[in-house]
């Protein structure tokens, strides 16, 4: 009796290490390390800092960062004045950056993205002769983090707020 119970007992776990999944064998459930998982201002740039875990060793993981960019410039004379409302302009866009990360022994990356704010041009936005384009400020809200190559994502709660202090 005893010899039967092993027997079955044998062929349940040789029949689950056949049928797991890559993953599930490598102890996979990719994930982002709330506490070592962050975003914050540096300037008008939100830096996200991230740490995954739950990767295979040497996994090769691209991670994308992406938020809504509400983005404001002004046109200022040469008297360091904002002389129309209509030399103001506010736009949303939504802005994000990529990087590929390594996984080390452990199943684990971690590294920082770095978001910009849209430059003026690019958001065609430009002044009248006599007048410079400045920026005055951006506000990211909708922060994701997502690992593309495994599916793990996490979201950053709020918005982040940078105000140029040399803007009219």
């Amino acid at each position: 009796m005893s010899k039967r119970v092993f027997t079955i007992i044998a062929a349940i776990i040789m029949a689950l290490f056949m049928f797991s999944s890559p993953a599930t064998a490598a102890g996979g459930n990719p994930h982002f390390i709330k506490n070592a998982t962050s975003a914050t201002l540096s300037g008008s740039s939100l830096v996200v800092t991230f740490k995954e875990a739950g990767l295979s060793s040497g996994a090769v993981e691209t991670v994308t960062v992406s938020a809504t960019a509400t983005t404001t410039y002004e046109c200022v004379n040469n008297g360091g004045k904002n002389p129309k409302a209509s030399n103001k302009t506010t736009t949303v866009t939504d802005v994000s950056t990529s990087g590929t990360f390594t996984a080390d022994k452990n199943g684990n990356i971690t590294g920082s993205l770095t978001l910009t704010p849209p430059s003026a041009t690019a958001l065609g936005f430009s002044c009248p002769p006599g007048q410079t384009v400045t920026f005055v400020s951006v506000e990211y809200s909708n922060v994701v983090i997502t690992d593309t190559t495994s599916g793990a994502s996490t979201s950053f709660p709020g918005t982040f707020k940078y105000t140029n202090p040399l803007a009219p």
